[in-house]
């Protein structure tokens, strides 16, 4: 702190120094952080199944699947069904599973254009299906 002694205004000047103030507080936050412990890697524990479950088209309880091949072949769990959109959203109607479900897999043959699986997925939509996935091979 820094007095003016014999000013013309006679105020006294107060102003208190800062720097030595945060000099001293970073060089103790710099202290707490080198001796801080290091942070341990906690590990949460996962139960992985070893076997993967495979579900068939006669699976009551699996997902109803929607396949088409690449001749254009569309069929509903292991109904062919008519491949046009129409005819899609009529046989998705009229399926009980789809419609107490509300979800639905659709399995792309690897040659089938993408928007052909995509005219599926409108019609399912339009159907009324709530959730309509992607089927794949396993990884």
């Amino acid at each position: 702190m820094a007095v003016s002694v014999g000013g013309d205004e006679g105020d006294a000047l107060n102003e208190i120094n800062v720097t030595p103030l945060v000099d001293v507080l970073l060089c103790l936050l710099i202290i707490f952080m080198v001796s801080a412990p290091p942070a341990t890697n906690t590990q949460m524990p996962l139960d992985i199944p070893t076997q993967s479950k495979v579900q068939g088209p006669a699976d009551p309880n699996a997902t109803l699947l929607l396949s088409i091949d690449t001749a254009g072949v569309v069929k509903l769990g292991t109904q062919v069904i008519a491949s046009d959109t129409v005819g899609v959203i009529a046989a998705l109607q009229a399926n009980t599973k789809v419609q107490n479900d509300g979800k639905l897999a659709i399995d792309a043959a690897p040659g089938v254009k993408y928007g052909e699986v995509i005219r599926l997925m409108a019609a399912a939509h339009e159907a009324g299906v709530g959730s309509v996935g992607i089927a794949s091979d396993k990884l």
